[in-house]
């Protein structure tokens, strides 16, 4: 079973350096190459909620967009490309659209990236590129696994070419572009020293052949696999991994290899073909029709790119081989934003990254009473509260031990958004007050309000084996929907995540609801398992 996004993406190669690398946070450090040492080409991969990557493409950094030459992404993957071409000079294009961005601009995209990095996405790394795997060889688990462990070569080529395998990963290591995979492991390291992280100035060590400099310890890293939908008998991601790590490991022989105490960690994954790809058009193009609706042709201007002889060429490679992405995750500051860790987690609490995308999603408007009728420990209204200041968020749950998590994590993250709020504005006219939600001990089947107070619910709902049994839940579903229908005003929404999509879907269709909800969308994300989201109406 692939690992979890939050366990893959954690980098903590120990304590001295993660401490470290939030106190440089924001700061003017020096990196470790000028911008001239960067690559040409530089493809950022963010890791994001898969289902929400429209979403999660909208919350990315302006300045971030603005240097991007291409976004795109492939719908349910949990994945954002960001390709960037650097240049020496900004050239422009006859629309005035930057098509290249100089490497000052680049760096500091990738020092803010670092050092900052948004709610949107759980991780980032960099491309190295692809290692296409033969068809009939993927086809086959015990032919994949053998492949792999041979370097992701086949047999016969690794024997023949044995004696010359020292000289290949040198010329790897040593920047070239090395005769057995093609992957720019050098362009990829250089993008790392670059950023302000202790580990910028061990990897430059690290290469230096020098008897004045004092001994360092060995590089660490380890290899990790996500194989997102694919399955497959007999080869695990752990094999594939391992298989990575052995790679990882003739190309760089001083390196050595830390499971849980790394500096680097290699990625792959596989490039999921049959996904809908996505092309996201320059941030200019998103300013000019955000204000435009669905019907009108806006929808936050993503659109399927069309098919070009490239989008062919790419289909016929995936007929005759599997592609598998590979690349080195960035080492971000994930405690840089105090917020992103809750003080005490509940059984199944939403990810933080995740209540910031399904907010984004829901998009509360400027004094919308929003509730959040099961709200466990209260992440989602507190992340609502502390990004969406203008609305009043109040959240119910039935469980009191629940509640007191809840109050305590709103004690402990409300002033923490708004300190770092203030440090990261420069105008304090713009600095907006942050208020504590609204938190009750009270039953979701009867929620103390008024009718026809609400003008958004977001929850999610009680399912799976770790709260309610699916008996039990035949029960409350009805007369969670019908508490909906009253709380909500006319023309007011209800954003629900469910793993019981059949059994809601059901109540929606019940004559007690039809005729007071109208379904707005359904889409399917996931969060650890595959659930639903529904996007619901009050008529």
């Amino acid at each position: 079973m692939s690992p979890q996004p939050a366990e893959r993406w954690s980098m903590e190669p120990s304590s001295a350096h993660q401490q470290t690398v939030c106190e440089k946070a924001g700061s003017s450090r020096t990196t470790n190459v000028d911008a001239h040492s960067l690559p040409q080409t530089i493809d950022l991969i963010l890791s994001v909620p898969a289902g929400l990557e429209d979403v999660a493409v909208r919350q990315l950094p302006a300045r971030l967009v603005d240097v991007a030459t291409d976004i795109s992404y492939r719908t349910g993957s949990g994945y954002l490309e960001v390709h960037i071409l650097r240049s020496d000079s900004s050239e422009q294009d006859p629309q005035n659209e930057t098509v290249e961005t100089c490497g000052e601009s680049v760096m500091e995209v990738i020092t803010d990236l670092v050092s900052h990095p948004p709610l949107c996405i759980f991780g980032a790394y960099v491309a190295m590129g692809d290692i296409v795997i033969p068809q009939a060889t993927f086809q086959a688990p015990k032919d994949l696994l053998t492949y792999a462990m041979a370097g992701f070569q086949q047999p016969q080529q690794l024997n023949s070419d044995d004696e010359n395998l020292s000289k290949t990963t040198t010329a790897v290591y040593s920047g070239g572009e090395g005769v057995d995979l093609g992957l720019r492991w050098q362009d990829a390291l250089s993008v790392l020293e670059s950023t302000p992280t202790p580990l910028a100035h061990r990897l430059a060590s690290s290469r230096i052949d020098r008897e004045d400099i004092e001994p360092r310890a060995p590089i660490c890293f380890r290899a990790s696999f996500d194989r997102g939908d694919v399955q497959h008998k007999g080869v695990r991601s752990q094999d594939l991994a391992a298989a990575l790590g052995g790679l990882t490991g003739d190309v760089f022989p001083s390196w050595k290899v830390d499971l849980t105490g790394y500096d680097v960690e290699v990625f792959a994954r596989w490039i999921q073909q049959d996904k809908e790809l996505v092309q996201c058009k320059s941030r200019a193009a998103w300013r000019s029709t955000a204000a435009l609706g669905p019907s009108q042709g806006g929808g936050g201007n993503i659109h399927k790119r069309p098919r070009t002889e490239s989008d062919l060429e790419e289909t016929t490679a995936a007929r005759d081989g599997a592609p598998m992405q590979v690349g080195m995750t960035l080492p971000l500051a994930l405690s840089s934003c105090p917020y992103r860790y809750r003080p005490v987690d509940g059984r199944t609490s939403l990810k933080v990254e995740i209540t910031y995308n399904l907010l984004a999603m829901a998009a509360p408007r400027p004094g919308n009473i929003v509730l959040d009728i099961c709200s466990g420990v209260g992440t989602i209204p507190i992340i609502g509260a502390a990004h969406y200041p203008e609305c009043l968020f109040a959240g119910f749950e039935i469980v009191p031990h629940n509640v007191d998590k809840a109050a305590q994590n709103a004690r402990e993250m409300i002033p923490k958004a708004e300190q770092e709020y203030k440090a990261r504005t420069t105008d304090p006219k713009t600095v907006r007050a942050r208020v504590s939600p609204s938190l009750f001990l009270g039953d979701a089947r009867a929620v103390c309000w008024r009718t026809a107070t609400a003008d958004l619910i977001i929850s999610d709902l009680p399912w799976g084996q770790r709260e309610n049994s699916h008996v039990y839940n035949c029960k409350l579903y009805p007369r969670l929907i019908k508490e909906v229908i009253r709380l909500l005003k006319v023309s007011g929404r209800a954003v629900l995540v469910t793993g019981e999509r059949k059994l809601l879907q059901r109540q929606l269709d019940a004559p007690f609801a039809r005729p007071h909800l109208r379904l707005l969308q359904k889409r399917e994300i996931t969060i650890g398992f595959k659930v639903m989201i529904f996007e619901l109406e009050r008529i």
